[in-house]
């Protein structure tokens, strides 16, 4: 079951669209599909729903996609069949040297977002208005002028909103965006009318212009098509879904945000110049069905959804079924509805015009999507044919989706790796033929509990719910379970599970939730009765880094991660953010991406300093009147014999012994400097942590120990007090004045 992570680096730029398609990471793919060799004749990805995960993709084997969706289908093949920057230059000049209104487009577009410097008074063309949603009129403006050089953020004049409001939503341009995507009789009319909604009027005005400009110009297709690009990456950028200054990045549903900007048209067409200025991946972009297999280097594009791909795939041919798998996005797919039929005309949008009908995509509805979509798939699969799928936006939610759907479909799940506090999951199955077990013939309770509890006890430190969802539902999915209750009289499989698993977990005779609120998705859970687990996950973590830099002389940190991912597979992948703090703690980097263990580190200089700091806090219990007990821990003893400190002095953040045997009498964690980061990243990730410290247990570092060990005044009356100035979170704290 325990499936090994490939990991990846996020892309270093972003690509068309996307805000809206999965932030897959590069590499991941690569590392995915090494793993799989072996495992079909070629690849086959269901639902397309990521165009980096499909270039990867072919570079390892023959593709076969089906991209029901035209926008993503068209980024895709641009993606594949990058634009000449020639090309998108030349169509852009032609834009802009077109004639309107007694002027060039250029000038009149510009014009639309027209506005004075505060400071000389001349025009300026703003490039972002920022929208109050409730007051709607524009607040708030950002411009450079050419003429003074006077730039930043301003509060808009009257003026500006006068401008603004001159553009009404309901205008002739709304009316033709209307017509273009629903024509008076259609059905659908009155749902394109609430997605128009999310366009300011000025902005409908500019594209609705922009989009009856083109059809004017006569261009050949070369031109036209990337034409087309630059409008999409303006018909995203142009909508009130953004906020700011942040506010949401990846939207999913259709509602404005409070605040949000309204970014200047023309520039945001100059703007998409860079995004689909792409590389050349030399990959074969082929029109599917076609005579043959796709092999390494090709990608065969069918253009429809997945049940009718199963139709013509090869009788008998035996694939690898791997995919991003897909997350419900209302905004996505009704904007490309629209969007298609604005460019494309409404024929190439009826494909997915349904979309527009459904104003929220629930878990439950999305299960049952997945589940439809790998049924019809089914039959064109040999049996036991391997299934991989990546989760780049894993949450709660779309994890028991997923795992309902695709075991309600007939897929088994073998594999699972999971890093859920970074938002990413992976798994395998396997379609398989028999039916699930009846409804009620596990005892779920029980299987619940068990995994929780198994989990818990071998992570060796709480877990957030999301990781606690991710185990248990994965842990039932293996066992078919399920698929058991889709069609149960007590609900359907995502309810079922999840209510139970919410009402054990509330247990406090089993679970104790550290710092939660009323959410039960809120905090992190740990056992009621500890005994018997394991260190902490991140006290391993740290071992296995601080081991693989000393055996090296140099690190690549791809590479280490991915090393650790196979060490700690499956549930126990360790999150991005702790091997990176594990990693700065021992190591320099020289260079990007590239680490090299400090000198400090090397092991015959720390010997030397674990031994020199041992006999300094000996010497200073010696001082100071106790009777000093040296064996693996130091400790200070009283007269009466009873310990008043015991000192823990180790060169590692690996102090979970120190957690459990928790600060009676005072236990002191003696490490060096260096690892103040890694405590303070291990105190953010643990609450035992901030527990054991706000109960009296201590951290120091090693110089602080000199420091004491030289202070002439040190006293027992004042040690407590002293040994209390330099906490591990400071950087170089300084002594106080004697």
């Amino acid at each position: 079951m325990e499936l090994v992570f490939s990991p990846g680096t996020p892309p270093a730029r972003a690509g068309p669209l996307s805000r809206f398609l999965p932030p897959v990471d590069i590499g991941s793919t690569t590392r995915a599909l090494e793993a799989k060799d072996g495992e079909g004749e070629y690849l086959l990805d269901p639902f397309g729903s990521s165009p980096t995960f499909l270039l990867e993709a072919a570079r390892h084997r023959g593709v076969i996609v089906a991209a029901n969706n035209p926008v993503t289908r068209f980024v895709l093949r641009r993606t594949v069949l990058p634009f000449r920057l020639a090309d998108m230059q030349s169509a852009l000049a032609h834009l802009s040297a077109a004639a309107m209104d007694g002027t060039r487009l250029e000038p009149f577009m510009l014009d639309l977002y027209r506005s004075e410097c505060s400071r000389c008074g001349r025009p300026v063309a703003v490039d972002t208005f920022v929208w109050e949603r409730e007051l709607d009129v524009p607040v708030l403006k950002v411009y450079a002028c050419t003429e003074c050089g006077h730039s930043g953020e301003e509060p808009t004049t009257p003026g500006d909103r006068e401008r603004a409001l001159a553009y009404p939503r309901r205008g002739l341009p709304y009316a033709r965006a209307l017509e273009q995507a629903a024509p008076a009789d259609d059905p659908d009319r009155q749902n394109v009318e609430a997605a128009l909604s999310v366009y300011p009027g000025r902005a409908l005005y500019g594209l609705i212009t922009l989009v009856n400009k083109l059809g004017q110009l006569g261009l050949e297709q070369a031109l036209r098509e990337a034409a087309q690009a630059l409008f999409l990456s303006a018909f995203e950028s142009v909508n009130s879904l953004w906020g700011y200054p942040e506010g949401r990045t990846r939207p999913r549903q259709l509602v404005a945000s409070p605040r949000f900007r309204e970014d200047n048209l023309w520039r945001s067409l100059e703007r998409a110049l860079d995004e689909w200025a792409l590389p050349d991946p030399q990959l074969d972009w082929i029109e599917w069905p076609a005579p043959a297999l796709p092999g390494p280097g090709q990608m065969a594009v069918f253009p429809g959804p997945v049940r009718e791909l199963a139709e013509t795939l090869p009788f008998g041919g035996r694939p690898l079924v791997a995919t991003v798998l897909p997350r419900p996005n209302q905004a996505y797919w009704t904007l490309s509805a629209l969007w298609a039929s604005w460019l494309w005309g409404r024929e190439a949008a009826a494909p997915i015009k349904v979309v527009l009908r459904r104003r929220r995509y629930d878990w439950v509805w999305h299960a049952g999507a997945l589940k439809n979509a790998l049924q019809a798939l089914a039959p064109a699969l040999p049996d036991s044919t391997v299934l991989l799928g990546l989760m780049p936006e894993a949450e709660p939610g779309f994890v028991s989706a997923a795992l309902a759907g695709l075991d309600s479909a007939g897929c088994r799940l073998t594999g699972r790796s999971l890093r859920m506090t970074d938002g990413q999951a992976q798994f395998a199955w396997v379609v398989e033929r028999r039916p699930p077990p009846a409804a009620g013939s596990h005892p779920m309770r029980r299987a619940i509990v068990t995994s929780a509890v198994s989990f818990l006890r071998a992570y060796g430190e709480p877990a957030t719910f999301a990781t606690l969802h991710a185990v248990v539902w994965s842990d039932l999915a293996g066992a078919r379970q399920p698929a058991a209750w889709w069609d149960h009289e007590s609900g359907p499989p995502l309810q079922v599970i999840n209510d139970v698993l919410e009402g054990l977990l509330a247990e406090p005779e089993t679970f104790v939730r550290l710092e939660g609120k009323a959410d039960p998705e809120s905090g992190l859970y740990w056992l009621y009765d500890p005994r018997g687990a394991a260190g902490p996950l991140s006290d391993r973590v740290e071992v296995a880094v601080l081991a693989e830099v000393q055996r090296a002389e140099e690190v690549e940190a791809l590479d280490l991660e991915a090393r650790l991912c196979r060490m700690f597979p499956g549930a126990h992948t360790p999150e991005r953010r702790l091997v990176a703090a594990c990693l700065s703690s021992y190591a320099s980097e020289e260079e990007p991406g590239h680490w090299r263990l400090r000198p400090e580190d090397a092991l015959p200089a720390r010997q030397s300093d674990l031994s020199d700091v041992r006999r300094q806090v000996e010497g200073l219990g010696g001082q100071l009147g106790y009777e000093v007990r040296s064996t693996g821990f130091i400790q200070w003893v009283k007269p009466d014999g009873e310990a008043q400190f015991v000192f823990q002095v180790q060169d590692t953040a690996a102090i979970g012994e120190a957690l459990a045997a928790g600060v009676t009498p005072a236990r002191i964690v003696v490490l060096p400097g260096g690892r103040a980061a890694l405590i303070a990243e291990k105190e953010r990730r643990d609450p035992r942590w901030r527990a054991w410290l706000a109960a009296g247990g201590r951290v120091v570092k090693f110089r602080h120990i000199r420091r004491l060990a030289a202070e002439s005044t040190l006293q027992p009356a004042n040690f407590d007090s002293r040994l209390g100035i330099d906490p591990p979170e400071h950087a170089d704290p300084q002594l106080p004045l004697l």
